[in-house]
């Protein structure tokens, strides 16, 4: 039988919590459920060929066929390799594609030289709208709409005909609100996140049994080409985990926020796939109207920008901040992921990249995790930090269910494992797991008795054997730099991470709060979720991997530092500015920029201009003709003054 394209995946990337390689694991199922319908509807005489580069863990070629991500492709033209071999190169076909019901088609059209736009119709049933007005404008910063939603999907459950529910929410609470349908007996509820394994997933496309409902509570990734028979209902939250840069922290951080109008469109959509239907959507049409933007915004314009001014930098595209983009970001995140780049010696001060930027760029990781692995390279001691990287690439791997009993097994097991690690360094810990799984006879039943999520092992493992293998072909250089120390493994690791992260460095202030060094003074926390929580007053100097936004600013995967390891690196997040990095910066900075620029350097020689002319009349001042017509002017000046007051006592005399 015949198998319908799968969409190619991309190199794993760490993301925050939610968010982490979501692109990835999202086109997972899309691809498996296109795959499984074209495999009944499809007639095709000859198989087609199926390939990801971190979808499978291998590539495949079918005849001349070779199916690679744009990764790989953007990596290939940055070894100034040809394309020439290549007859042709299709890009992102299926994505644009399947994706087009929140894109800009008119502006993607115009970028590309006014293109031609053809509109595929699919086959789509009438859906009802319906806005309940539970929440309104005011509820944009709170969780008014969890309630709202047990609510909204009660009612269709008690009050609507026959017909499957499908009800999207942000990720957290999912199990909370699983477990009000416990008690249900006619309905029965299937959570579905891209941390679950592909049988788990799997099972949001079984038929229910005679006379009982379905309910899939999901977070976005069933708004997007998932087609799930049976789907009569839809339940819009109205809210989404999106990746935002935080300016006051310096971080990308995840957030809860509202969803675009054409996330909203495509989401009600999902309830007329093979039927007519309703979407209700919890929230007002005032919240549609001042809450919610007309499509998502780029993601290239919201979150941190280092990855991708090295590969243009890489790519010899020096005017970084006036490069066509399709949607410009802000110069702001330009300038600072500039400024992370020199921090790392990516690019030096004249913003060229150095010989450590061009190793960097062939890593799949974030800037800062690629300088702590390649100091370790350079000692010796790669070992140590391969399995970090590789654990820092993929999803959270720590399960922690929310029925209690359960939840205390689980913070048990978990609590042995960092004790193995040393108990005071969550990095290590992350290691000890990603070795004890490796080692064990039956990794898939060791991550079900430790409570670890055996699919982020899975593909750590795939990870680290890439970095292994990009790191062999890097020490075979001739002129890749050698170190030596000499000193216990954990702290050698500690040191390693120092050399990436001295960016995320932390200082105790009051009780339990830390101060980032970065010169912003942000006050964090240590995570629950931590070792090292609850050791807080042990500590003086830590660094972290992220942050996480709550009721505060939570640092995740925490270990302690000393000063000293960082003393010579603090200095690089304040000499410097940022302009100066851009190849000879007026030409490369925007015309306002250029503007402040050019009025800075006028105010600054009108003052050298001034200060001179100033010095000049100093000078003339203090020579001894100077001198000598000063002493007559004030001898005239005196003696005139004494005539005057003789004159005026004779007339009063």
């Amino acid at each position: 039988m015949s198998r319908f394209p799968a969409v190619a995946g991309r190199a794993p990337r760490r993301q925050e919590e939610g968010e982490r390689s979501r692109d990835l694991q999202e086109e997972r199922p899309s691809a498996v459920s296109i795959a499984d319908r074209g495999a009944v509807r499809g007639t095709l005489r000859k198989p087609v060929g199926v390939m990801a580069w971190g979808f499978s863990g291998r590539n495949i070629k079918l005849g001349a066929a070779r199916c690679r991500d744009r990764t790989w492709l953007i990596r290939y033209m940055v070894g100034k390799q040809s394309l020439y071999i290549f007859s042709i190169v299709f890009l992102e076909i299926f994505s644009t594609v399947l994706a087009y019901t929140t894109m800009e088609l008119a502006k993607l059209s115009a970028f590309f030289g006014n293109c031609p736009i053809f509109d595929i119709p699919g086959r789509l049933y009438p859906v009802r709208e319906k806005f309940c007005n539970l929440i309104g404008p005011r509820d944009r910063e709170n969780t008014a709409y969890i309630q709202a939603i047990v609510k909204v999907t009660m009612d269709i459950h008690l009050n609507e005909m026959a017909g499957d529910i499908l009800v999207f929410l942000t990720g957290e609470h999912l199990v909370w609100f699983k477990n009000v349908y416990y008690f249900i007996c006619t309905c029965v509820t299937i959570c579905f996140l891209s941390m679950y394994v592909l049988d788990q997933q799997r099972r949001i496309f079984l038929p229910p049994p005679p006379g009982i409902r379905k309910c899939v509570i999901s977070t976005n990734i069933s708004a997007t080409s998932l087609t799930i028979d049976g789907i009569r209902y839809v339940v819009d939250g109205g809210f989404v985990k999106q990746l935002n840069h935080n300016p006051r922290l310096g971080l990308d951080i995840l957030e809860v926020v509202p969803i675009s109008k054409s996330e909203a469109l495509q989401r009600s959509g999902r309830a007329g796939r093979t039927s007519s239907g309703k979407c209700f959507r919890i929230y007002s049409k005032d919240f549609w109207n001042q809450c919610m933007p007309d499509h998502v915004i780029p993601e290239i314009k919201r979150t941190s920008l280092t990855s991708v001014v090295l590969t243009l930098k890489c790519l010899a595209i020096h005017d970084v901040i006036r490069f066509p983009y399709l949607d410009p970001p802000n110069e702001r995140l330009i300038l600072e992921a500039l400024k992370q780049l020199y921090q790392c010696d990516a690019i030096d001060r004249s913003g060229h990249v150095t010989r450590l930027g061009l190793s960097m760029v062939e890593f799949p990781l974030p800037p800062h995790l690629t300088c702590a692995v390649i100091k370790a390279a350079s000692l010796d001691c790669e070992d140590l930090l391969l399995p970090i990287a590789a654990m820092l690439s993929v999803e959270n791997v720590f399960i922690r269910p929310v029925d209690p009993e359960y939840q205390k097994e689980a913070e048990q097991r978990h609590r042995e494992l960092a004790a193995k690690a040393g108990g005071f360094n969550d990095f290590a810990t992350l290691a000890v797991i990603f070795e004890q799984c490796k080692s064990s006879g039956a990794p898939a039943s060791w991550c079900q008795k430790h409570w670890i999520h055996w699919r982020c092992l899975f593909s750590a493992f795939r990870v680290e054997a890439q970095l292994r293998e990009l790191i062999r072909k890097l020490k075979q250089q001739s002129d890749f730099p050698r170190e030596t120390f000499e000193g216990p493994k954990h702290e050698v690791l500690r040191r390693c991470l120092c050399a990436g992260y001295f960016k995320n460095v932390a200082r105790r202030s009051v009780g339990r709060t830390f101060c980032t060094m970065d010169g912003r003074g942000s006050p964090v926390h240590i995570h629950p979720s931590s070792a090292l929580h609850e050791q807080e007053t042990k500590l003086e100097w830590i660094i972290f991997h992220e942050v996480l936004v709550t009721t505060k600013v939570y640092a995740r995967i925490v270990c302690p530092i000393r000063y000293e390891w960082v003393r010579d690196l603090l200095p690089k997040l304040h000499e410097f500015n940022a302009h100066d990095l851009s190849s000879v910066a007026r030409r490369e900075v925007r015309e306002d920029a250029r503007r402040r620029w050019t009025n800075k350097e006028n105010v600054k020689q009108l003052k050298d201009g001034i200060s001179k002319e100033v010095l000049k009349k100093m000078q003339r001042r203090n020579d001894d003709k100077s001198i000598s017509d000063a002493r007559a002017r004030f001898l005239e000046r005196k003696q005139q003054r004494t005539q005057d007051h003789s004159d005026t006592l004779k007339e009063t005399g």
